[in-house]
């Protein structure tokens, strides 16, 4: 694939795909891409919190979530994915058994950031384990969920009672 090519860049940035350097790095990747920044770049942030990280090793999403705080923006996770919006997709590996793979969603398709071209959309809706977005990209679903299901009103122990 050339370097120019549409499949070889990310639609949500612009930038470059960014792909795995070691068999567990995938959700450093996907962070890469969902973030705009570099692999060097998560990498070095994950070692300013996390001095004894290892890029090469897995990353967790609580790392993930201090950088993204570190960074200015808060990431939700949850079992439903905004298609509109970017966000990195936890799937079954179809390559590693019983292990989890981060995927990452540019908002046009799926990017496996070990290359693989093994998962799409029917593999995610049938082996989802989880989707991070950026909180204000899901605002509008989080004001769908107020409107569906207001706080309940505070009643007094002598209400209550």
């Amino acid at each position: 694939m050339e370097a120019s090519s549409p499949e070889s860049r990310c639609a949500h940035t612009g930038l470059p795909v960014v792909r795995q350097r070691s068999a567990e790095d995938c959700l450093l990747c996907a962070f890469a891409m969902f973030s705009g920044r570099s692999y060097d770049q998560v990498a070095a942030a994950a070692r300013i919190t996390f001095p004894d990280y290892d890029p090469a090793g897995p990353m967790t999403h609580s790392l993930m979530r201090r950088i993204a705080h570190d960074w200015g923006f808060a990431l939700l996770s949850s079992i439903y994915m905004d298609w509109r919006h970017p966000g990195i997709v936890g799937v079954l590996s179809l390559t590693q058994e019983n292990c989890g793979h981060a995927l990452f969603w540019d908002g046009e398709r799926l990017i496996d950031p070990g290359g693989s071209g093994l998962y799409d959309r029917a593999h995610v809706d049938g082996h989802a384990l989880e989707f991070t977005q950026r909180a204000s990209a899901l605002a509008d679903l989080i004001q769908l969920e107020r409107n569906y299901h207001p706080a309940a009103p505070v009643l007094t122990l002598a209400e209550f009672f």
